[in-house]
């Protein structure tokens, strides 16, 4: 397994590392559509916020081989975030989608690779090409590197036309407050946790403190195949339907 893996499911640089643009401290991936942003190896959230420049960003601290890394993830979809500051994350896991918030004109994913901690002079900034699907000896991308869908439980997009809106809870329980957002356009959401509470009731998890009510959404579900033949049995268990946020 690589130290870093590529922080999306596609590789299409539509901007590099300084080069032309010396202010420019990270590289750009670029594709339309749907496209989950994954931790680049675990760590801990350094921060997970709404930056003019960054858009909705999230930065994370990473110890390799006694070595401090931090990595950051910007110009996320708007309330895309799954994780927040103090989080721990492993490598692979979806922390927000692509989008085109801040400073940013067109979808992509701006990813910054620092050796070191991150400051405002990106001093620390190296090429995360050179590193992103690479072990301790170089080489090059192992496919295997990459996740190959996204990690949740599936696909949520509002019923409704284009412009209305769907509230966004802080929790799925009863003792959850409004959020003061809602979800106004038709493009998906990775679904990253559920609450069954029955009938209309029951509450999908779009992202941090972002629950809405299953009811409003056309939902796509991922599905798990048993990996052995027909009549082994697998154990089932049961559960209280009291769901929280996903978090490792």
């Amino acid at each position: 397994m690589a130290k870093f893996i590529y922080p999306t499911d596609t590789t299409r640089v539509t901007s590099g590392f300084r080069g032309s643009r010396p202010d420019h401290h990270g590289i750009d991936l670029a594709e339309s559509g749907y496209h989950p942003i994954y931790a680049a190896a675990s760590g801990r959230v350094s921060r997970s916020y709404i930056s003019s420049s960054y858009g909705e960003c999230i930065m994370i601290v990473h110890t390799i081989d006694g070595v401090t890394w931090e990595t950051v993830y910007a110009h996320m979809r708007s309330g895309s975030r799954t994780v927040k500051e103090g989080d721990y994350v492993t490598q692979g896991q979806t922390i927000g989608v692509m989008g085109n918030t801040g400073d940013s004109s067109g979808q992509h994913l701006h990813f910054e690779l620092h050796k070191g901690s991150w400051n405002i002079n990106k001093s620390n900034a190296v090429n995360p090409l050179d590193y992103l699907g690479k072990g301790d000896g170089g080489g090059t991308t192992d496919p295997s590197d990459k996740p190959l869908q996204p990690k949740g439980l599936g696909i949520a997009t509002s019923k409704y036309p284009e412009g209305w809106g769907i509230n966004l809870y802080s929790g799925p329980g009863k003792d959850a407050w409004f959020t003061g957002h809602v979800i106004n356009t038709k493009m998906p959401y990775l679904i990253i946790d559920a609450a069954w509470y029955g009938g209309n009731e029951n509450m999908l998890c779009l992202g941090w403190e972002a629950w809405a009510k299953e009811e409003h959404f056309e939902v796509q579900w991922f599905h798990a195949y048993s990996k052995y033949p027909a009549g082994y049995g697998i154990n089932t268990h049961h559960y209280q339907a009291k769901i929280i946020q996903y978090q490792v």
